[in-house]
């Protein structure tokens, strides 16, 4: 018998459309896996940009506080610098900040990162929360807000920064979604350069006194220790000057000669006023220099104070005559590296340093200096001139040539916990 030979065997049809879709589904899978990874990668990317936005606004928030808090100039509702009205209150945005620490209000400035460039657009409200603008639905634009608040101890104040990717609640505005990051930061700002002991006298001066033609200098405060007249050198009290004291305080008692502290010399006083060297004092940005080469007059005075200056620093004489000067709630402080001299119908109410004083008010009206009053070298007070120690001016006035800085080490950030 004769084998049978093997016929091979076909593959069907649909075998092989069933391989090949096979195939297909489990290429299919892959690249499908393949994208979700690169989704999550994307999603994971967007977050982590978002986030940083938020850091970044959050920090930005603290260096444009810092800087805001130093500019001696008056702001309008976005910010920018305008010039003071000198009938309404300051409009710093370091003596709004002041008003809304005695409220239960906090104050809240708040800023957007602008579409078309570097700049923030800001809103700088008289009190309560700051309200931006917000982008687009297809935009994203970082914001932040700042509050300040009083600090653990006197003197020191606590800044926190709230940053976003786009405005929302607690960044330039509450009614708006909350935003998909965000970010805070804190710190402790401390205030430097400003006067850390304040005088005790009426009037301080390192070089000999003398009082004449009716010229007075009173301190009726019996905390003070009641002393009108603090000298490194001699006092002349030539009549009908007058010193005054507190009630029932002799005369003498208020009357310091040859004081050790101040014959040590205008330096050593002037590192017991303000704790720090000229040229340190003067480079901080709380101060408003004024070049009087040629001297300067009330005038000048008039317009810093219309900027909203409040410390002026004065590089040369200042003569002042008939007209007024700071006042009790908003006093000025002083420092005339030249020659202060006065004419009749000048009030100052503030602390006033001069190199020299040479004061000589030889017609009515009367003078006034309310505050207190230091010389570096002598002191003329000569006719119608009066010198009053106020502790209330004395102390708003110190504290105004204080720059606010963060203290080292008090940078915190809750999210590095």
């Amino acid at each position: 018998m004769h084998a049978r030979p093997e016929v091979p065997q076909r593959t069907t049809g649909f075998g092989t459309l069933a391989m090949v879709m096979t195939l297909l589904l489990i290429a299919h899978l892959s690249l499908l896996y393949s994208h979700r990874a690169l989704l999550f990668e994307q999603r994971a990317s967007a977050g982590q940009i978002r986030a940083v936005r938020a850091q970044e606004a959050a920090q930005a928030g603290l260096d444009w506080a810092a800087s805001h808090l130093n500019d001696a100039r008056a702001l309008d509702s976005r910010c920018l610098p305008i010039p003071q009205d000198a009938a309404a209150p300051p409009a710093t945005l370091r003596a709004r900040w002041d008003r809304s620490l005695a409220t239960a209000v906090a104050l809240q400035p708040a800023c957007v990162l602008a579409d078309s460039g570097p700049d923030w657009n800001c809103h700088c409200p008289d009190s309560g929360a700051g309200r931006v603008s917000s982008p687009a639905a297809d935009l994203e634009a970082p914001a932040f807000a700042v509050t300040m608040q009083n600090g653990p101890r006197a003197g020191v104040w606590t800044l926190t920064a709230e940053g976003c990717s786009n405005p929302g609640p607690d960044c330039g505005n509450a009614s708006a979604a909350e935003p998909d990051a965000r970010y805070r930061v804190t710190a402790v700002l401390a205030a430097l350069g400003q006067v850390v002991q304040v005088p005790l006298a009426a009037l301080t001066s390192v070089g000999a006194v003398t009082l004449m033609d009716g010229a007075g200098v009173i301190n009726a405060d019996h905390t003070s220790g009641g002393i009108a007249i603090d000298s490194g050198h001699a006092i002349s009290v030539q009549a009908p000057a007058k010193v005054f004291g507190p009630a029932g305080q002799p005369v003498s008692a208020g009357l310091v000669a040859d004081d050790p502290p101040l014959t040590a010399g205008s330096d050593a006083l002037w590192r017991r006023l303000f704790g720090l060297e000229v040229a340190t004092l003067k480079a901080l940005p709380s101060w408003q220099i004024l070049a009087c080469a040629g001297g300067c007059t009330g005038s000048d005075l008039d317009v810093a104070w219309t900027l909203g200056a409040r410390a002026l620093w004065l590089d040369g004489d200042l003569t002042l005559a008939q007209g007024r000067w700071g006042t009790a709630e908003v006093p000025l402080l002083l420092v005339v590296r030249g020659t202060l001299r006065v004419g009749p119908d000048a009030s100052l109410q503030g602390l006033v340093v001069a190199n020299r004083v040479d004061a000589q008010v030889v017609t009515s009206p009367r003078s006034l200096l309310r505050g207190g009053l230091v010389s570096l070298d002598t002191t003329l007070l000569r006719g119608q001139i009066d010198v009053a120690r106020d502790a209330t001016v004395l102390a708003r006035a110190a504290a105004l040539g204080g720059a606010l800085v963060p203290v080292p080490g008090s940078w915190f950030d809750p999210h590095t916990r």
